[in-house]
């Protein structure tokens, strides 16, 4: 008694597209293997013109762990020394007239004392001073000390030092990866023709695409690096500081930078992003057209039956289909050669080398016999005239 494929039990070892492949092609096979009209139209449709492309595309890329390394271990530092900047005390000084004195210090009544020639009028009575003008002393917090510098300028580099890397391995060829497969064909069904076309595209989302499993944990880290590297780019003191002159290589190594262990790991990284002098990753896409193999095609058949007979039982009074027609003879071509020796090479397990013997050798023989049979035919045409 044949099992009902619904009813069995999903294999965990194969993906679920093609348990349902398995199911399916197993259901069919059981319907239609005794089918009359299955039988004729699939002889209509291999002994027609038919035309079939498949092409899979595949990425193979890899990333060199050290300068992935290297920036997850200076990061921590990194977003110390931005979230906690250093800052010092600027002092703008500048003699203005008394109306526009906005901050008038002790240092200010000193400068005064020792610039008589600002003073306009000295009351002796009650001791009032008035100016004309007056020493304005304004002090502010300020970012603009060289270690800033050196963090902002650290940061843009590593901003396109990694996205640089990123973009390559992740974005620029996302349109190529997939497959995909068409199928032109006209069929001469007696009383009527038709043409089929199929085409079908696969293309792969990549935004974390990983092609090996093992790889998946340095692409993850490169993805969290360059969302972490990008995300400090962005920070208010970044943005304030793009306002000052960056620092340039080799770096000035003040005490803060010799001491500090924030900023030796930002200096190490400096370091290291300047003398790395590898690319840092491989990608590689791998084109393939492979043979569509007997199997393949017999599927790609079925397809193009169920259309037919799809389309064929939604037209109303449809004439019926006279199968009783004479079978139609297969052209041997290259595409059916080729599929042939396919199966050969995947089927016999000869060695290739032997195998490669072996059809070598068939093919002088028969070469041979037929130069034989044809001069033994041309002899006796001769005889009888």
């Amino acid at each position: 008694m044949d099992i009902d494929e619904s009813l069995r039990p999903f294999d965990d070892e194969k993906d679920v597209v093609q348990n349902v492949y398995d199911k399916m092609s197993s259901s069919n096979l059981n319907a239609t293997k005794d089918d009359a009209f299955y039988k004729y139209f699939y002889n209509l449709l291999d002994t027609s013109t038919n035309f079939c492309t498949f092409k899979h595309v595949r990425l193979i890329k890899s990333i060199d762990e050290d300068w992935i390394s290297a920036i997850e271990e200076a990061l921590p530092s990194l977003h110390h020394v931005i979230m906690n900047p250093r800052k010092f005390i600027e002092e703008d000084r500048e003699v203005v007239n008394i109306a526009m004195a906005r901050n008038i210090t002790t240092e200010s009544l000193k400068h005064l004392t020792q610039h008589s020639d600002l003073i306009d009028k000295y009351d002796i009575e009650d001791g009032t001073v008035i100016p004309n003008r007056i020493l304005n002393v304004f002090k502010e917090e300020s970012l603009n000390i060289y270690e800033n510098r050196f963090v902002c300028t650290l940061i843009a580099e590593l901003q396109h030092f990694v996205n640089k890397r990123y973009n390559v391995i992740f974005e620029n060829t996302k349109d190529e990866l997939g497959a995909f497969f068409e199928m032109e064909s006209r069929v001469d069904n007696y009383t009527e023709t038709v043409d089929y076309k199929l085409t079908v595209k696969v293309k792969d989302k990549q935004s974390d695409y990983e092609n090996e499993k093992e790889n998946n944990n340095i692409f993850a880290r490169l993805i969290t690096i360059h969302r972490q590297v990008n995300g400090l780019a962005s920070t208010e003191f970044i943005s304030e500081m793009r306002g000052y002159p960056p620092v340039k290589h080799p770096i000035v190594k003040t005490n803060a930078i010799k001491k500090n262990m924030y900023y030796k790991a930002c200096q190490k990284l400096w370091n290291f992003i300047y003398s790395y002098n590898k690319v840092g990753y491989t990608v590689n896409l791998v084109k393939k057209e492979p043979i569509i193999t007997g199997a393949f095609e017999k599927d790609i058949y079925d397809s193009f039956i169920w259309n037919y007979a799809m389309i064929h039982n939604q037209i109303e009074d449809v004439e019926a289909v006279d199968i009783n027609k004479p079978e139609r003879k297969k052209e041997v071509n290259t595409r059916y050669i080729r599929q042939m020796l396919e199966y050969i090479v995947r089927e016999s397990g000869i060695p290739d080398a032997t195998l490669k013997k072996i059809i070598i050798n068939e093919l002088d023989t028969i070469q041979s016999k037929r130069k034989r049979e044809e001069a033994e035919l041309a002899r006796a045409l001769k005889k009888k005239k």
